[in-house]
């Protein structure tokens, strides 16, 4: 499908102020990019848009090196349009738009989403061989009448909010600056599945879900966690990685809900992740497991309860 036929597919048929990425984690970053094409839109009495690429450029420019997701599409669009952004328009990065050039792209937006403003992050470029750099679309704003804003960096402690380093945080269990540079807990959600029961024999049953494959995941450890079901919310202590002790098995997130009683199989929940407490390790007996683990629990409980005092003093 061609990306006018996907714009007009999706044209809410009033002037727009649109912005353009694929806002991978929607992290506080993204949330300054969308602040600002909102606030533009209610001056000028239009309409906001964020067009997001169902697939990074990248897996089509780069196949050969594909980068994990902080999310799947589905919460990327529900976080932006908690944002405050009217319409979320999902299309397919091709070789159509990858070969549009920047003067075509602009054109397209304008004749098919009536767009009066456009929104772009720092050191963005637009269309084919990124010629449409913040000179060229300031010459294009200056043409042909649309307002142009290009939004500064964000920074977190000293840090860019960049997925690149959201991934970093994540790959060392750096879940404080992971939290920090999204504007939230990172989270992954998925359907419990059934195992091999071996943590409920070991009196610590476990509500295991299998990671997208293509998804971001902290790295291998024991960490701190709330997982919400439709039960409600819960602590958890929560493994995440290859079961050492047993079998080396396939990467696998294990939580273990506090203070729960029954089996979600078949329910989707997700967990937040806070603090890393260790690293996953291969233990010599099952007994020396079953007592790390309960340090797990009560370092968990440490640590939740320390959250919600900080939380509750703010």
């Amino acid at each position: 499908m061609s990306l006018q036929s996907q714009l007009q597919k999706a044209s809410p048929g009033r002037p727009s102020v649109v912005t353009v990425g694929t806002f991978d984690g929607v992290h506080v970053g993204h949330a300054r990019l969308f602040e600002v094409t909102t606030g533009l839109a209610r001056n000028i009495g239009a309409g906001s848009i964020a067009i997001t690429f169902k697939y990074p450029p990248r897996e089509l420019l780069k196949p050969t090196a594909p980068v994990p997701h902080l999310g799947p599409l589905s919460e990327r669009r529900s976080l932006i349009a908690a944002l405050g952004i009217d319409h979320v328009i999902e299309v397919d990065f091709d070789d159509q738009i990858r070969n549009t050039s920047a003067d075509e792209f602009v054109r397209i937006l304008m004749a098919e989403l009536d767009m009066q403003g456009l929104v772009l992050g720092p050191g963005a470029t637009v269309g084919r061989d990124r010629g449409g750099d913040e000179t060229r679309m300031k010459a294009l704003s200056d043409e042909l009448g649309f307002e142009l804003r290009i939004v500064p960096p964000a920074t977190v402690n000293g840090v860019a909010a960049r997925s690149t380093n959201i991934r970093a945080a994540l790959s060392t269990g750096d879940m404080a600056s992971a939290s920090e540079l999204l504007g939230r807990n990172f989270s992954i959600t998925g359907i419990v599945t059934e195992g091999d029961r071996r943590g409920r024999t070991l009196g610590f049953p476990t509500a295991n879900i299998t990671p997208d494959p293509h998804g971001a995941l902290p790295a291998d450890g024991i960490y701190a966690c709330y997982v919400t079901t439709d039960r409600g919310r819960y602590l958890a202590a929560t493994n995440v990685g290859v079961r050492p002790t047993f079998d080396n098995g396939p990467r696998v997130i294990e939580p273990f809900l506090l203070d729960f009683e029954g089996d979600l199989y078949g329910h989707r929940i997700s967990v937040e992740f806070i603090e890393r407490l260790r690293e996953e390790e291969r233990f010599e007996s099952v007994d020396a497991l079953i007592e790390q683990m309960k340090n797990d629990v009560r370092d968990t409980r440490r640590v939740l309860g320390a959250a919600r005092q900080q939380s509750g003093s703010r």
